[in-house]
């Protein structure tokens, strides 16, 4: 298959994740297949199947992190164009347009997220470790790639950095504040930087791919000091056939809400009957 979206979710919580994300792909797609790796011990119900096109197993290398294990993309994805989307976002609106775009790009990240206002988040909270040695800030959340040359030198030198984390990350953040647990974002910013790939991989003024993402001290919310935790508590949301609405900001595009909490089995009613309704339409039509 030509093109899809590849999704890690390992554990029964991100399978269900992954379930909900996929029915927004379906929903908002017309390129809308999805494979989904979980672990060789996870059982995925029937019912999630027939959402998935595809289900493979990450192996199991050792590494006990299951970030530490997402170079294996480049040899799981069944497609010859492949978006990573994490399994803890959903889809809003179509982008398919993307695509077109994307395909200039052997591999590319996306480079800037966005609050839930829609502005571009300026915050280098959370990224502040990256300056230590002038990584690529790019968001491993959303990205593309093809089957190419420089996407599999790419995951193959991940495979490496992801095995030896420890010592890269005290060589690039020592006496910073960084992940001790290996996370995705650090571990291809490494890569893109040992492989001089920085200019290639990552633009900040390229326009896609992008996500809202939910993080709090991303929404330049200066007058109070929420956890990351919390924002639920903050900002009313609300998800309906009319699309989702936060903080009476509707939103388009890709949406992260990084907090577990977000959805429910309300949220993954309303989509199940959407795609349900859709597939009815294409029946009869």
């Amino acid at each position: 298959m030509d093109k899809g979206y590849f999704i890690f979710a390992q554990g029964k919580n991100y399978i269900k994740q992954a379930y909900a994300l996929a029915l927004s792909i379906k929903n908002t797609q017309t390129i809308n297949s999805v494979c989904v790796a979980v672990d060789q011990n996870d059982i995925v119900p029937d019912e999630y199947k027939q959402i998935f096109d595809h289900v493979v197993s990450v192996k199991n290398v050792g590494l006990k992190h299951p970030m530490a294990n997402e170079w294996q993309i480049w040899d799981l994805t069944p497609y010859k164009e492949t978006i990573h989307v994490e399994a803890d976002m959903i889809f809003t609106s179509n982008i398919d347009w993307w695509w077109q775009d994307l395909q200039h790009h052997d591999l590319f990240f996306t480079s800037h997220v966005k609050d839930y206002r829609g502005n571009t988040a300026k915050s280098n909270y959370y990224r502040k470790h990256f300056d230590k040695k002038g990584l690529p800030k790019l968001y491993n959340g959303c990205y593309y790639f093809k089957y190419s040359e420089i996407a599999h030198n790419f995951f193959k030198k991940a495979k490496e950095v992801s095995a030896r984390y420890k010592w890269y990350a005290e060589y690039f953040f020592a006496g910073t504040w960084y992940p001790e647990t290996p996370t995705t974002d650090e571990i291809f910013g490494i890569t893109a930087y040992l492989l001089d790939l920085d200019n290639i991989v990552y633009n900040r003024t390229y326009a896609v791919p992008h996500f809202t993402h939910m993080k709090t001290k991303l929404q330049d919310w200066k007058e109070v000091e929420v956890p990351d935790s919390n924002w639920l508590r903050c900002l009313p949301v609300n998800l309906s056939r009319k699309g989702l609405s936060v903080g009476g900001f509707q939103q388009t595009g890709l949406f992260h809400y990084q907090n577990k909490l977000f959805l429910n089995d309300k949220m993954i009613d309303t989509m199940k009957e959407i795609y349900n309704e859709r597939t009815t339409r294409k029946g009869t039509g």
